[in-house]
């Protein structure tokens, strides 16, 4: 069943060719909880296949990247109420605002780059950039800088990754098990915490 799950949101998206690398990428970066892995997987086996090259995979996911971030940078800057909301309400995000918004006062353009790394925090650093008012130029070019090298990484790591699936058939179930953790593991373990308040809730 979870094996199943995980596939049919990888066909879904591999069906769509490059687009569908494009929206892994857009999608997370606008904090939506999609695994990017599925982007890097649909870029390097193209790569692989030699369907496309290598630099107009990496420009099109980091375009999807830029994207993503300028969306959410946008909707931080025009103070949408919502998002608002959202970054007050769930304690985490909140406490990651809190952070970010000290570490672009002192670090600035650095903090830019390096958020880039940082799974649970890179969709999130694009709204507080806005909220900052962190100037539009720079977090362009430190994004896309940042984005280009977090890309070449992963699109490396996912190569490792297709030579080892390749050849170990036999460790299918446990590696899409530990894909399952990896990708869902901060979303499943939200949830929980959600249910869980309601019940506190409910009880008081």
């Amino acid at each position: 069943m979870m094996q199943g799950f995980i596939l049919t949101i990888f066909t879904f998206f591999k069906s769509l060719g490059l687009v569908g690398a494009f929206l892994s990428m857009f999608i997370e970066n606008i904090g939506i909880p999609l695994p990017t892995e599925i982007g890097y997987l649909i870029g390097q086996n193209a790569i692989n296949l030699k369907t496309h090259s290598y630099f107009l995979i990496l420009f099109i996911l980091t375009f999807g990247h830029l994207n993503g971030s300028l969306l959410s940078y946008w909707i931080g800057r025009s103070g949408n109420k919502y998002v608002t909301k959202k970054l007050q309400e769930n304690s985490k995000i909140k406490q990651v605002k809190i952070r970010l918004e000290k570490w672009y006062a002192k670090y600035g353009n650095l903090t830019l780059f390096i958020t880039r790394f940082v799974g649970y925090v890179r969709p999130w650093s694009s709204y507080v950039a806005g909220f900052a008012k962190v100037d539009f130029w720079p977090f362009v070019l430190w994004t896309t800088l940042g984005s280009i090298l977090f890309n070449v990484i992963c699109l490396y790591t996912s190569g490792i990754f297709i030579t080892v699936w390749r050849q170990y058939s036999q460790f299918h179930i446990i590696i899409m098990i530990v894909m399952f953790i990896s990708f869902f593991g901060a979303l499943i373990y939200e949830l929980i915490k959600f249910f869980h308040s309601l019940t506190k809730q409910k009880n008081g």
